[in-house]
């Protein structure tokens, strides 16, 4: 992994062919935009909403794109929530197992997805990545997630809530 501060203190990480943006500065794709907004209405003056914040009712429109992960004490993720767009993108649905168990096949995808969750639980901050889905090779399609800390006591965080989109992969880009 790749690490780096830009001139203002943005924070980058190439994990792969995904680039992830710690604390990114402008969000603007569809179901990323709105989610980020809600998780922000819903933080307030907090560092981070907490997972009672969050009333799936009121993320209807992207329940399909969205995820709900929650680090374990073993340094595990367990994926408590996957969205049916993601499940229909990775060919199984992982809701209920760790993420070693739903990433099984997928060593390359494993150590993506745990290196970005762990960005999100160490710097307690939102998490964009973005990049192909080459290590499930699907070259052709551009995946974006956005990744975002919740912390019932508000210092440590115990859950993750991720919007994903896709679309297509521009060849050469």
């Amino acid at each position: 992994m790749a690490d780096g501060t830009d001139a203002v203190g943005l924070s980058m990480m190439s994990i792969a062919d995904m680039l992830l943006v710690v604390g990114p500065p402008h969000i603007s794709p569809p179901i990323l935009r709105p989610v980020l907004d809600y998780w922000d209405l819903k933080r307030g003056t907090r560092v981070m909403p907490a997972r009672r914040d969050i009333d799936p009712s009121e993320l209807k429109p992207y329940l399909p794109h969205l995820c709900l992960f929650e680090p374990l004490p073993s340094g595990e993720f367990l994926l408590r929530l996957m969205g049916s767009e993601i499940t229909d993108r990775y060919g199984r649905n992982g809701t209920g197992k760790t993420l070693r168990e739903a990433a099984a096949e997928h060593a390359l995808t494993l150590d993506i997805v745990t290196r970005t969750l762990l960005a999100v639980t160490t710097h307690r901050r939102p998490v964009l990545a973005s990049g192909t889905l080459a290590s499930i090779g699907q070259e052709h399609v551009l995946s974006e997630a956005l990744l975002l800390p919740l912390s019932d006591d508000g210092a440590n965080v115990n859950m993750i809530l991720s919007a994903t989109r896709y679309s297509r992969a521009t060849p050469g880009a």
